[in-house]
Order: structure tokens, then sequence, then C-alpha cells
């Protein structure tokens, strides 16, 4: 919390409330009364909309209020088109870069997945899941890539919950999950990206038909 203005804070819990479905696309809101919510003046919570229409989240109409934007169809294909192009290059850049720690972790984060899975514990897995990925992308090193596809996940972070429940999913994510680890540990760049290929490819899909 330290360090963030208020039209941080307010676009994060604004954000968090729309992920969480407590704000969807089925209702309009006003900036008062998302001030009062938060608790604070409509100045934060205005900048705070700006950023997150900017993000794709709300639609601001001028003398109406704000509209939660879906997902669209075309969306998730957009999102998945760019994480594909940007975690396949840092899949396959990556592989000769990681230490005997990185490969530690990453195997904790499996782990958990495993745990997730049994527990058919779709929020928990979905936890971890983003965990590996952004582990992955901080790894490479490249603060750009990583907090562009940060932003992309968080639109669909919601839906992306929802198609862990179906069943099966969950286990097929994390056997892509550890095709790619145990590709990354090989140092096969090559075979790593096309892991994560199919791995997203397939997401993509998942997440069209769901």
């Amino acid at each position: 919390m330290c360090g963030k203005t208020k039209k941080d804070l307010a676009y994060e819990e604004i954000k968090r409330l729309i992920l969480d479905g407590k704000l969807s696309g089925d209702m309009t809101i006003s900036e008062n009364v998302l001030a009062d919510m938060l608790g604070v003046s409509r100045t934060p919570v205005r900048d705070a909309l700006r950023r997150l229409e900017m993000d794709g989240f709300v639609r601001v109409i001028p003398n109406q209020g704000v509209v939660i934007r879906e997902v669209s169809i075309s969306e998730v294909k957009e999102i998945y088109d760019m994480r594909i192009a940007l975690e396949e290059f840092v899949v396959r850049e990556l592989a000769d870069g990681l230490s005997d720690e990185d490969f530690r972790n990453l195997e904790a984060i499996l782990k958990k997945q495993e745990e997730a899975c049994k527990k058919r514990d779709a929020v928990a897995f979905h936890e971890e899941d983003r965990r590996f990925h952004d582990y992955l992308m901080r790894a490479y090193g490249n603060a750009m890539i990583t907090n562009f596809i940060s932003r992309l996940r968080d639109r669909i972070e919601g839906i992306n919950v929802n198609m862990l429940k179906m069943p099966g999913n969950m286990q097929l994510f994390y056997g892509e999950h550890k095709r790619i680890f145990e590709a990354l540990r090989r140092r096969s760049g090559e075979e790593a990206a096309k892991e994560m290929d199919e791995h997203l490819k397939g997401g993509k899909m998942r997440l069209i038909a769901s």
C-alpha cells in the first residue's frame, strides 16, 4: 500500500470488484456511487475510470454513467494471440538462463497446482497458473513484457476461473505446464516454445468454447 496514490488504490479496487463479478456488464453505475463504495472523492475515481477505460474494463458514457464491458470472443482471441507471440519468445530465449533455484521455485508452483487439482479448487489453481507464467516472464527480465502480459491476463481473469471449473481442464493445464517445465529443464528452447504454443492455443479454444 505504501507509496500508492488514491487514484492507484481506486483503480485496483474497482478492477478487483469487476474481476470478482461484483460489478458486471448488466449494470450501469455512477462515479458518485463508486466514490461512496470506496470512501473517496470523485477525483481519484474519475482518474481510475479513465485508466480502466484504456485497459478495456469499462466504458464511460457522459451524463449516463459507467458501463462494465463484457469480454467478447474477438477480444479473447486477440489477447491469446498476443500472449502466444510473447510467451513463446520468452521461453525460447529463457531456456539457457534458468538457474537451479528457478527450477526449484517452478517445481514448487507445479506442486501447488497438483494439490489444487486434487481438491478441485479452481481459484487456487488459477492463482498458481498465473504464478507459473508470471515467474517465467520475470525470470526473463523484460519489465515491459511482464507488465503487458499481466494486463492482458487481468482482462480475462474472471472467465478463466470459470473455464477451469469445467471437468478435466485443470488436469489438462497442469500436464501442459509440466511439459513446458520439462522442456526448459532439458534446456530445449524450441521444445519449450512448442509446448507453450500448444498450451496457450488450447487455452484459447477451451475459453472460447466455455
